[in-house]
């Protein structure tokens, strides 16, 4: 049914409605209880305040009308009945016009954040990706995750959440991404990219308090890995969940001029591989205060129950595990990034990957892509 005609059966329907509890209350019931409160509700959940004021005021002029006619006047009672009827006109209106305007922003931001967090990373010759994006139930947020290809056959990785919801903040990860692309090609230092992306936010956006948090992680062809935080969680082990190096974090991105506390860690990369996350993995719960967090001690315990598992069935199975801990309602966007060498053996010093690191034995089965051999 076309749009125009469902809108004009609605309003037929809403005039008979009407229509119906005032001849109702005119011919047989005068004392009725306040039925005309049904199409006031009816017309603000399909239509808004406006509508439902003027359902509102048709209903009270029945109750008016009932009462001139009626043996017994009940003037106060009308009166209530009349206030009743606007009070739950307005807000019930208000309500769901607020429902609409959120379903329409939403409708806005989903193709973009499919851009922010895209359910499959871009494949790369010498790592094997996965990734997991999981929405809020209030509504979607910033969270964002990017792999680009950087100068010397290194893979930039970055990871980040903005502060706030809707399409603010999905502006503000949009921008973020689009700097990290500018600057991928010329760049392989992870606090040199972090500090371009903050000059560049604060000059577009000016010093605010809607600042981001971001992880970049560089991993060179020859099988070292390099990062830094402004803010954010450092990377993990796949193995065990276990921080790589010290957590140190500078300050998030937007909120000043300068990054102060920022600092780049080096390591190799373990064959294992690495999990890059939101704060919506670790923030994730049930509703309600008394429940404590999923924490980075349980990312570790489920991650161990897999035994070296594979990019794909790390981000799932962390992905399922919080989502069952927060009873299917999530309090903020989790995003989730693991990444895994697929050498196995890193030329440059002659040393094999361990065996427990080679490829299942079912990956192909899982559709998952084979390293090569």
């Amino acid at each position: 049914m076309l749009p125009h005609e469902q809108r004009d059966l609605r309003i037929a329907a809403l005039a008979l409605c009407v229509l119906a509890c005032a001849g109702v209350r005119l011919a047989a019931v005068p004392d009725l209880p306040v039925v005309e409160l049904v199409p006031v509700l009816v017309a603000a959940l399909w239509f808004g305040r406006r509508w439902a004021l003027v359902v509102a005021a048709l209903g009270a002029a029945g109750i008016a009308a009932a009462a001139l006619t009626s043996d017994e006047l009940d003037w106060p009672m009308a009166v209530v009945d009349a206030v009743l009827l606007a009070i739950a006109a307005h807000a019930v209106g208000r309500l769901a016009e607020r429902a609409r305007s959120a379903d329409a922003e939403l409708e806005r931001i989903r193709p973009l954040q499919d851009v922010l967090a895209p359910r499959r990373p871009p494949r790369l010759p010498l790592l094997e990706l996965s990734s997991r994006y999981i929405p809020a139930q209030a509504g979607v947020s910033g969270d964002f995750y990017q792999v680009v290809e950087g100068p010397n056959g290194a893979a930039i990785l970055v990871i980040g959440d903005a502060v706030g919801k809707g399409m603010a903040a999905a502006r503000r990860s949009t921008f973020v991404r689009a700097m990290v692309t500018a600057c991928a090609p010329y760049l392989d230092d992870p606090s040199g990219i972090l500090r371009t992306v903050n000059t560049e936010l604060v000059h577009q956006h000016g010093v605010s308090a809607q600042f981001v948090t971001m992880l970049c992680v560089v991993v060179k062809p020859e099988g070292s890995v390099a990062w830094a935080s402004a803010g954010h969680p450092p990377p993990m082990t796949l193995a065990d969940g276990q921080p790589l190096g010290e957590a140190r974090t500078g300050h998030p991105l937007g909120i000043a001029p300068e990054i102060r506390g920022l600092v780049n860690d080096h390591c190799a990369l373990p064959p294992e591989g690495i999990l890059l996350y939101t704060d919506g993995l670790t923030d994730a719960r049930p509703a309600g205060r008394n429940f404590r967090p999923f924490g980075e001690a349980r990312i570790g315990m489920f991650l161990r129950e897999l035994d070296s598992p594979s990019p794909e069935e790390a981000v799932e199975h962390l992905a399922r595990a919080a989502y069952r801990f927060s009873a299917g309602s999530l309090p903020d966007d989790l995003c989730l990034l693991a990444v895994r060498p697929r050498f196995e053996q890193r030329w440059h010093t002659g040393e094999s990957v361990p065996s427990d690191a080679a490829e299942p034995a079912d990956a192909g089965a899982r559709g998952l892509p084979a390293r090569p051999r």
